[in-house]
């Protein structure tokens, strides 16, 4: 459905997933940012998409409060990129949980072979190390080459 004025987009955005109380289970919240995270794709509000997917997959992660603030910085940076890379920003769960796994794996790995390393990394700000690495995603063209799926 498309909606003609500002006005109407902003009624669908209060009516469609509804407010959390404060006594929210962790599902609900993870399900009401992935909500979120599908309309604000739907309208193209994709800096906002892209944050509740992330936080959604962080929280059904159970990774939401880690203490490992690159993992964190990690994981945020490398979700987007995988999802920017896709046709439309959008996942369904088992692909986040899939993804999510993925760069968990990496992230493991990295530090494994950061730490064997002979040669010392200054662990102060990993940030733009991090944002360097180019990660295979498990994209895949169709048939038709228009469509992006995981393979």
């Amino acid at each position: 459905m498309e909606y003609v004025t500002k006005e109407e987009k902003q009624i669908a955005l209060r009516s469609t997933p509804g407010f959390l109380s404060a006594d929210a289970t962790l599902e609900q919240i993870w399900q009401h940012f992935y909500e979120l995270g599908c309309l604000f794709a739907k309208y193209r509000n994709y800096p906002s998409s892209l944050g509740c997917f992330i936080d959604t997959f962080l929280i059904r992660g159970n990774e939401i409060h880690s203490e490992d603030r690159e993992w964190i910085d990690f994981f945020r940076h490398q979700f987007s990129v995988y999802l920017l890379g896709k046709k439309n920003i959008a996942c369904s769960l088992c692909e986040g949980d899939m993804i999510h796994d993925f760069l968990k794996d990496e992230y493991i790995q990295i530090r494994k072979e950061m730490e064997e390393s002979e040669i010392p990394f200054c662990c102060e700000d990993l940030h733009s190390w991090f944002t360097s690495f180019d990660l295979d995603f498990p994209w895949e063209l169709d048939d038709s080459g228009l469509e992006w799926s995981i393979g």
